[in-house]
């Protein structure tokens, strides 16, 4: 399991536009978005299956209409959270794994592979892993780029593509 942030504007200043594209149409920035993002939370099992849905991580307090709003504009095969910082905490690190990682294991021994990220090792997180029989991988500082298998498979690729994709121009 790994998250990894998406900024909802790159490059304040700029516009973008996909490759081969004629015309660049300009870009409606709202104030703050150069400094917003969400976050995605993806899990990835050895047999290849998407036993768990993705996770999407907004800023704020996710009020019930907010929520269903955002809800409405993602694919029902994701799941939509709201925190002050738009990054995973404990709480939501608890409801995962209690709503969707613990059921699809079927009490099986697991091993997880995760990052030093303060909210995949708090005692309450480490403490739930135990009677569920899950065995933290917890990959130390500095290495996640090299071993962290989410983030050398999917996210690392997935943000060149995002890169590669879009090619700024000045405004």
């Amino acid at each position: 399991m790994d998250q990894t942030p998406i900024a909802f504007e790159y490059l304040k200043g700029r516009t973008y536009n996909q490759i081969g594209e004629k015309s660049i149409g300009l870009q409606s920035s709202k104030s703050g978005w150069d400094k917003r993002q969400e976050t995605i939370q993806l899990t990835a099992f050895a047999d290849g299956v998407a036993w768990v849905k993705p996770l999407i991580f907004f800023h704020g307090k996710g009020t019930r209409s907010t929520i269903m709003s955002q809800e409405r504009l993602c694919d029902n095969r994701v799941v939509v959270k709201f925190t002050p910082t738009a990054y995973a905490n404990s709480s939501n690190m608890l409801e995962w794994l209690d709503q969707q990682l613990v059921p699809v294991l079927n009490g099986e021994p697991t091993l997880l592979a995760i990052d030093l990220f303060s909210s995949h090792k708090t005692e309450e997180v480490l403490d739930t892993f135990r009677p569920h029989d899950i065995m933290p991988s917890i990959i130390p500082g500095g290495c996640t780029a090299q071993v962290q298998p989410l983030h050398v498979s999917i996210n690392r690729p997935f943000k060149d593509l995002l890169k590669v994709s879009y090619t700024p121009s000045k405004s």
